[in-house]
């Protein structure tokens, strides 16, 4: 989880980078993320990451996060707007980004940044990243590979720290939601049920907005309940042309 050292500066507006490991180390944690969901590997691009660089200290010498900066924000460059415009950002340096990407809080209609990571078409990305701000290039990737639909938490053995993630102690997966999401079936108004040793453990139902990653996608947040180690989840999927379910193993690791 080391962040590395940033070698840039506001004052002069000297974008720098991200000292190592903190790159290989966000991008080490996405495709952790990308692997216990089944999906391939992304690497990262040098001029992406340029400007996801430009990004983040726009970010930090502004003191605020925007998709779409002002030119008379301090320290403006066109490249980091466009990386602005093209990626997730995070009031956090670019490893525990990633985390609290996958989390998402305050996303509840789209669950952008989480769909993005998990995305079939992400890839190459970008990782920029100062002492404060982040940006993480994600849009226009040229991937395409994986299963037609993609869950967090996935099917199979997850990690209960995948779902209450120490690093972002503030919010949970449980509290944001879980999330099924989809560029081959329309899972926005599927009829989802989570059952757990044969007890249907209630859910609210949100559909997302189309794009961020997917072009369909649904969230089934707990109500009244949360993860437990040593338990099985199986999350029943209808009202989709082939109904499909998944079973949750959460296992805490040492």
């Amino acid at each position: 989880m080391s962040e590395g050292t940033w070698s840039g500066a506001v004052a002069g507006c000297t974008a720098g980078d991200t000292g190592a490991p903190g790159r290989d180390n966000a991008l080490r944690l996405v495709n952790l993320y990308r692997w216990l969901a089944g999906l391939p590997p992304v690497g990262h691009d040098a001029g992406l990451n340029a400007k996801a660089q430009q990004c983040a200290l726009m970010m930090h010498a502004e003191g605020m996060l925007s998709h779409d900066p002002d030119v008379m924000w301090a320290c403006y460059t066109a490249e980091g707007a466009q990386a602005a415009m093209n990626s997730n950002i995070s009031a956090t340096p670019g490893v525990v980004a990633v985390d609290l990407y996958m989390v998402d809080p305050g996303n509840a209609t789209t669950f952008g940044h989480r769909r993005w990571i998990l995305s079939r078409s992400l890839g190459p990305i970008g990782l920029g990243s100062t002492s404060v701000n982040s940006c993480m290039w994600v849009i226009g990737g040229q991937a395409g590979a994986g299963a037609e639909w993609t869950a967090w938490p996935p099917p199979g053995i997850v990690p209960l720290a995948a779902i209450h993630v120490p690093e972002v102690p503030w919010a949970d997966v449980d509290e944001t939601g879980w999330t099924i999401q989809s560029d081959e079936i329309d899972v926005g108004a599927a009829q989802v049920t989570i059952r757990e040793n044969g007890v249907e453990k209630p859910v609210k139902l949100t559909t997302l907005q189309g794009g961020f990653g997917s072009s369909s996608a649904i969230a089934m947040t707990p109500q009244g309940w949360v993860s437990e180690a040593g338990k099985t989840y199986t999350v029943q999927v209808d009202g989709v042309p082939q109904p499909f379910s998944y079973e949750v193993q959460v296992v805490a690791c040492p």
